[in-house]
C-alpha cells in the first residue's frame, strides 16, 4: 500500500511540474491509454504559440494542428460541429476549421497558424474575426473535462485551466521520423531528448480528483 501511495504522489507531482512548465509556455506531451488511441499529443498554451513554437510543433508532429477549446468558448466564437452525425471512432468533437482574417494570406504558414491560435485564446476575439474553413482545427472539450471524457482534448483544456490560462491549447499528434505514429516508448525518448514533461490523460484526471478532494476538505 505504501508503494502505491508513493507512486500516486509521484505521478501527481509530475502533473504539478507539467502545469507549472505549461504556464510558462513550455511544451508538454500527453499520452492516452494503449487500449484507446495509444497516441501522444504535443501541447502548448495557445496564447504562447508563436512562430517558433509552431515550427517546433510541425517538426515533431503530423502537422494537423488542432486547438482544444472549452465547450463554452466554442459557443462564444460560434464554432459549430464539423458534422451533425459524428461517426469518428472516439467521437472527437471537431468544429469547423478556422483562420484568423487579420493579417492573413492563405492561413497555412506557421506564423499565420500561430496568430490564429493566439486569437482563439484571446478573450477579446469574436466570431467575425475568423474565416471558415481554415487551417486550424478547433476541437470542443466535454463540459466536465477529463472527468467526463478521457480524451487528449479534455486533458489539453484542463491543463490550460489548471495553469491559470485561457483554456485554449495548441495540440497535435506526435509522429516518429518515419511519420508513423509515436507510441509510448517513442514519446519517452522524445521527452528525454528534448527535456519535455510527459504525463498521461489519466494523470490529469487523478490530479483533478485529488484537488477536488482537497478543496472539499479544506
Amino acid at each position: 500500500m505504501a508503494t502505491a501511495v508513493h507512486t500516486t504522489t509521484g505521478r501527481l507531482n509530475l502533473v504539478r511540474q507539467a502545469i507549472e512548465a505549461f504556464s510558462r509556455g513550455a511544451f508538454v506531451i500527453v499520452f492516452d491509454d494503449e487500449s484507446r488511441e495509444n497516441e501522444g499529443d504535443l501541447m502548448v498554451a495557445a496564447e504562447h504559440t508563436d512562430t517558433a513554437a509552431m515550427t517546433y510543433m510541425l517538426d515533431h508532429t503530423s502537422g494537423v494542428v488542432c486547438a482544444a477549446l472549452a465547450y463554452q468558448r466554442c459557443t462564444d466564437l460560434d464554432l459549430p460541429q464539423m458534422v451533425d452525425d459524428n461517426s469518428g471512432l472516439h467521437g472527437t468533437a471537431f468544429t469547423v476549421s478556422v483562420d484568423l482574417i487579420a493579417g492573413g494570406t492563405t492561413g497555412i504558414p506557421a506564423d499565420e497558424r500561430a496568430r490564429t491560435l493566439q486569437a482563439l485564446a484571446d478573450p477579446a476575439a469574436q466570431a467575425a474575426d475568423f474565416a471558415r474553413p481554415g487551417h486550424v482545427y478547433p476541437v470542443r472539450a466535454a463540459r466536465g473535462g477529463v472527468l467526463e471524457r478521457d480524451g487528449h482534448t479534455e486533458a489539453a483544456v484542463d491543463l490550460s485551466l489548471l495553469a491559470g490560462l485561457s483554456g485554449v491549447t495548441t495540440m497535435c499528434e506526435v509522429v516518429r521520423p518515419d511519420r508513423a505514429m509515436a507510441r509510448l516508448g517513442d514519446l519517452r525518448e522524445l521527452a528525454e531528448r528534448e527535456g519535455l514533461h510527459l504525463i498521461s490523460v489519466g494523470d490529469v484526471a487523478a490530479y483533478r480528483r485529488a484537488h477536488a478532494s482537497t478543496s472539499q476538505s479544506s
